[in-house]
């Protein structure tokens, strides 16, 4: 995680004990009873593990990974991007085995499992993957996202480690049709704040800036196409140019085809 970033579970409730004491030492973070101690408190909430900064304008704002209820039962019943749908060409016929090298809270990877695939999350950072993991679990629990969370197998780990070994792999492994890459958006001004999800997994992650080191390390290891989610606006990632790209009003997915 961040360094200068300290994160605290907070727990001062019987419910949720060993649970949230088996996180906590996974994580390598503290138990705490006092919210004000770290920069970041996670916590459980409704059975649902959630994180929330503990200062500033955005201290009563909490995050979770949610596939189940609200907006993620809307966007499922809509059923979903059809912008990514058309980057990943995945139609129910073909099931596409995809890397999803930047999992963050996992929506584009239950998107896609919604369309069918098969997805591999990697998210590197481990108070994120726990978010994720435990979204998931929910996930799996509820009759109506049963078998699209069944679809989706985390890893917490550096997917660029993964992807570098893909094309080494002699060992009959399955591939990756496509690898999907979402680096952090770019840094807004203040005119311009991302939207408060953003700003508290900011302050956790910082400003990584990997997207260039993962998209040259994904067209060796893909076998059709890389995927690469970016605002409708901004440049392309440092490389080689897309083959093309499919634009949204806000977002744009540059699309990578692999001779």
């Amino acid at each position: 995680m961040h360094a200068a970033t300290s994160v605290g579970f907070f727990h001062n409730r019987d419910d949720h004990g060993e649970k949230a004491a088996g996180i906590a030492g996974s994580l390598g973070i503290p138990l705490v009873t006092d919210r004000k101690q770290h920069d970041l408190i996670l916590e459980f909430l409704d059975d649902s593990l959630r994180l929330s900064l503990t200062r500033g304008p955005l201290r009563k704002s909490r995050i979770t990974a949610e596939f189940v209820k609200g907006h993620a039962a809307h966007r499922r019943k809509q059923g979903g991007r059809e912008l990514l749908r058309r980057a990943l060409g995945a139609h129910p016929q073909r099931r596409l085995n995809v890397l999803d090298a930047t999992g963050g809270l996992g929506r584009d990877a239950f998107q896609m499992a919604q369309y069918g695939c098969r997805v591999s999350v990697y998210e590197r950072n481990p108070v994120v993957a726990a978010l994720l993991r435990d979204g998931l679990r929910r996930a799996r629990a509820a009759a109506e996202t049963r078998a699209i969370a069944g679809r989706i197998t985390l890893h917490c780990g550096d997917s660029l480690v993964k992807i570098r070994q893909l094309h080494h792999d002699a060992a009959g492994h399955w591939t990756f049709d496509v690898i999907y890459l979402d680096p952090m958006f770019p840094r807004r001004t203040k005119s311009a704040l991302v939207k408060k999800e953003m700003q508290i997994l900011q302050v956790l992650l910082g400003h990584e800036d990997n997207g260039p080191e993962l998209l040259e390390a994904a067209l060796n290891g893909a076998t059709a196409k890389v995927v690469v989610k970016r605002p409708a606006r901004a440049v392309t990632l440092a490389g080689p140019k897309p083959s093309h790209s499919i634009t949204g009003r806000t977002t744009r997915f540059d699309v990578y085809l692999i001779p």
